[in-house]
């Protein structure tokens, strides 16, 4: 009887390959997409059978066709990987190189997109990238199943016990079980990390940062004051970069200065300044623990003075500030924190021509330095 799935698989396989696949070397059967596309199904669901019925040894050998015709893919590397787990044979090694070739984004991919209810539209528009098995496969079902008996098994390793948390289709689980204390030197927990790092250079960063702003002034209008921030960025991975950021600045050290609004003059003690800054990054240097980045940028320059007047002409509040350019260059330093996070610190001259500004009497210093903690999300 556990013969009899082998016979009729050879005898289905013979009426799917048909005559032609004799005059076809091996090499080129492995590459041949049309081929692959009718065997693949053949395949699932022979070995599906076979694995409901525990015939684990038997399978061995339609899988070995399967690889033949259609080459490793993710499927039937997660088959493979369970069944030699199944009848006792270590697959640490063959569970690094799932991951190294990148298929536990496809098996996510798979389980995301047979939760949809358009699960059969995502096959059809990526069935390649499925090697050929509909989303929902019957296969899919009995590998989680085993991989759940597996997972019970106390002889396994620490990444033959994560991979079949994995193929056991809870990926969030999966996560959570990577973090773990006892998993955290394994290699999928490494893998991973270096993976959601890679991820996190990827993408647009949230910056936040605060420090002190201190002005060249000496004391005499502008002094040293605690600065706030934010800052949309590029992502990491490219050599130039950009970003825009806000800064805000507490004037808690200042003296008053004068300022002349509509004729008159005015004795001023400002609370707050603002400056908005678009900024120009280069990637000097950078390795698995710290990111090297000068900067140099452009924007505008605003301190609050309080002074406002209201127009009976156009009902409107009008407010007169001091506002010019804002001119800074200075080098940031990140190091990676958490698994996709930065923490760092910059260090920067500015420089504001408070000449240009209209209505200011008081002679400011336009110089100005920097040093600021920063956090990337």
């Amino acid at each position: 009887m556990k013969k009899k799935w082998i016979w009729i698989f050879l005898l289905l396989y013979t009426l799917f390959s048909g005559k032609a696949s004799a005059d076809i070397p091996m090499r080129q059967m492995a590459t041949d997409p049309i081929r692959c596309d009718s065997a693949s199904m053949l395949f699932a669901d022979t070995i599906n059978a076979m694995i409901r019925k525990a015939e684990y040894r038997e399978a061995f050998f339609v899988l070995s066709h399967w690889q033949e015709d259609c080459g490793e893919n993710e499927i039937n590397s997660r088959t493979s990987i369970l069944l030699f787990m199944a009848v006792g044979i270590n697959q640490e090694e063959e569970v690094r190189q799932y991951f190294n070739n990148d298929y536990h984004f496809v098996f996510k991919y798979r389980m995301e997109y047979s939760e949809s209810d358009d699960y059969q539209y995502n096959f059809w528009s990526y069935v390649t990238y499925f090697n050929y098995v509909p989303l929902r496969h019957p296969l899919d079902t009995a590998l989680m199943v085993l991989a759940g008996k597996l997972y019970e098994k106390p002889s396994l390793q620490p990444d033959e016990k994560l991979a079949c948390r994995l193929f056991m289709g809870d990926v969030r689980q999966f996560d959570k079980e990577v973090k773990k204390k006892a998993n955290r030197e394994s290699y999928i927990a490494q893998y991973n990390k270096v993976d959601k790092r890679y991820m996190a250079t990827q993408n647009l960063g949230v910056q936040v940062f605060s420090g002190i702003y201190a002005s060249n002034d000496e004391g005499r209008y502008l002094g040293t004051n605690a600065s706030i921030g934010v800052g949309l960025y590029t992502p990491l991975k490219y050599r130039w970069q950009g970003n825009i950021q806000s800064r805000f600045r507490i004037m808690t050290d200042d003296n008053d200065f004068i300022f002349k609004a509509l004729g008159d003059e005015y004795t001023v003690n400002s609370k707050l300044a603002f400056d908005f800054n678009i900024n120009v990054m280069y990637r000097y240097f950078e390795n698995n623990r710290v990111i090297i980045l000068p900067k140099a940028g452009v924007g505008l320059e605003y301190i609050g003075t309080g002074i406002r007047f209201y127009d009976d002409q156009t009902d409107e509040l009008n407010s007169y500030n001091v506002s010019t350019m804002h001119t800074n260059i200075g080098v940031m330093a990140l190091v990676p924190v958490f698994l996709r996070n930065y923490a760092g610190i910059e260090v920067s001259y500015h420089y504001c021509p408070y000449g240009w500004s209209k209505g200011l009497i008081s002679k400011f210093n336009n110089q100005a330095f920097t040093v600021e903690l920063q956090f990337r999300f």
